[in-house]
């Protein structure tokens, strides 16, 4: 990949504007590197958002409302954080890398296995997305499936969600350092329905019904067949469901 220019914009209009340009492909950096940008080999320009402001992280009652070049450190490190969620994010990078990626990194390229991703879907977050034209939001269930759609020429500022209860969490993995194979979060929300999120079954984390569990079909590859990584789904959900439970 060859990349002709590089920008840091001063605000998020700067950026907009550069993004919205004809004749030339160009793409924000959702994270702090380009190592880990994650960017097609079409760009031709780049735009650097680490100074347009959005690295805040607040409170509004029961939710968390945290800008989109927010690192995954300054995010556990923030008192405002519940428990449970920092430590998942312990789990989702190792410290190094905890430094460089951001949340909007983490959802813009989401890891198949990655159980911050479930854990913001059982946390119901919605996605914040700015244009040139305005701003709108919508659930991060569909934002994942296809974050580029989504986007439209837009940046993500930011990603909202509920952490009003605690989240219930059981993953299996190779050793307990190791990104799980498949792990399932769970938080049961103010009107005491469960929402359920597994990672490791499908191409990006996913909402599932709990009874509806036989329904999967997960992708098989070298950590895992599509047999194993279903039955292992069923027993970390019921570890969840039945963590959830005793918690009520």
């Amino acid at each position: 990949m060859m990349i002709r220019s590089y920008h840091r914009p001063q605000s998020i209009e700067e950026a907009l504007r550069l993004l919205a340009r004809g004749g030339v492909k160009t793409a924000a950096l959702p994270a702090l590197s380009l190592v880990d940008a994650q960017l097609d080999d079409s760009v031709d320009e780049v735009v650097d958002l680490q100074a347009v402001g959005l690295n805040q992280i607040r409170a509004d009652g029961a939710t968390l409302i945290v800008q989109a070049q927010v690192t995954l450190q300054a995010l556990l490190e923030h008192p405002v954080v519940s428990a449970s969620l920092r430590d998942i994010l312990r789990h989702e990078e190792p410290n190094t890398l905890r430094n460089m990626r951001t949340l909007s990194s983490v959802i813009l390229c989401a890891d198949a296995e990655s159980p911050l991703v479930a854990a913001l879907l059982a946390c119901d977050a919605q996605v914040s997305i700015q244009t040139l034209s305005g701003s709108r939001q919508m659930p991060l269930t569909d934002f994942l499936k296809d974050a580029n759609a989504a986007l439209a020429g837009g940046l993500v500022t930011d990603v909202l969600l509920d952490q009003g209860s605690a989240l219930a969490v059981a993953q299996v993995a190779r050793t307990p350092a190791d990104k799980p194979i498949v792990a399932a979060v769970g938080r049961r929300d103010a009107a005491g329905q469960v929402r359920l999120a597994l990672c490791g079954v499908a191409s990006v984390p996913v909402l599932v019904d709990p009874q509806q569990l036989d329904a999967l079909n997960p992708p098989a590859d070298f950590r895992g067949s599509s047999a194993y990584r279903q039955e292992m789904a069923a027993i970390v959900s019921r570890r969840v469901l039945e963590s959830l439970e005793q918690a009520s």
